[in-house]
């Protein structure tokens, strides 16, 4: 927990500068260049852990490394291989369709069924419903947590939430665990609320990935079913309307999205 401390900073500056200089960026929405670097902060936190684990536990077990480092690669490779267009999971099998051609988006979709079956097949045996109610977490959050990447700190905002509601969950010393989450959420806030880095599709996507390894293992099947309908609405909502829009309309939602945010 103390190597994790004390060395964030760092890495998140060093990621940042190899992002920069190896031109691994995307236009924002206001059209400028900014590196997709944090999803790198948010591995190599977990790395550490996975390392040092606080407790013995499934989160930090090699299938679950190798279940979320599959997703942060999906997601790199979507960041560094992908275009603006096609859009949505619809779109994405569209284009497939008439093109003869496999999107970025389409692989990063369909590798993120493999790894989470093959992941769930690794696993100690569970109920029917409890392997259903896994798939369709560990496949529906990482895509969720995508799909509110297109604004500074709203990923953050959401993961806060999850971060909020699995505190009084996980057997975690209180004192630590808060210390390692304001850390990471301090750097990732002042860097992605100025606009100087951005999650892109591999932190977007980890971190829900990360959040779907914790509710299978430590939440009752209530919970997951709850948070599930949750996903499930959001997927739908989005093919249909932007959340953009969504949240433009309703004052307090565009208050939150718009808070911490840098206006310069």
């Amino acid at each position: 927990m103390i190597i994790l401390l004390a060395t964030l900073p760092l890495i998140a500056y060093l990621s940042m500068i190899a992002f920069q200089s190896m031109q691994l960026a995307v236009r924002n929405y206001q059209c400028q260049l900014v590196p997709y670097s944090l999803g790198v902060v948010i591995f190599y936190s977990y790395c550490v852990l996975y390392s040092f684990p606080p407790f013995p536990d499934e989160i930090f077990s090699f299938q679950a490394f190798l279940f979320i480092f599959s997703i942060w690669l999906l997601g790199f490779i979507d960041d560094r291989l992908g275009t603006s267009y096609p859009k949505g999971l619809k779109g994405h099998l569209a284009f497939a369709r008439k093109h003869r051609k496999v999107t970025t988006g389409l692989l990063k979709a369909g590798g993120t069924i493999m790894v989470a079956l093959l992941y769930l097949w690794s696993k100690q045996p569970m109920t029917f419903v409890q392997n259903l109610l896994a798939f369709f977490l560990l496949t529906g959050l990482p895509h969720v947590m995508n799909l509110f990447d297109t604004r500074p700190l709203r990923v953050w905002k959401v993961a806060l939430c999850f971060t909020v509601l699995l505190f009084y969950l996980l057997p975690l010393p209180p004192l630590l665990f808060v210390v390692t989450v304001l850390a990471v959420f301090y750097i990732s806030f002042v860097l992605e609320g100025h606009r100087k880095v951005m999650l892109g599709d591999n932190g977007a996507t980890v971190t829900g990935a990360i959040f779907a390894v914790i509710l299978i293992h430590h939440s009752e099947v209530t919970l997951q079913f709850g948070i599930l309908l949750f996903v499930l609405a959001i997927i739908v909502l989005s093919e249909k309307i932007s959340l953009s829009g969504v949240i433009e309309r309703w004052s307090v939602l565009k208050r939150l999205d718009q808070l911490g945010v840098s206006k310069k």
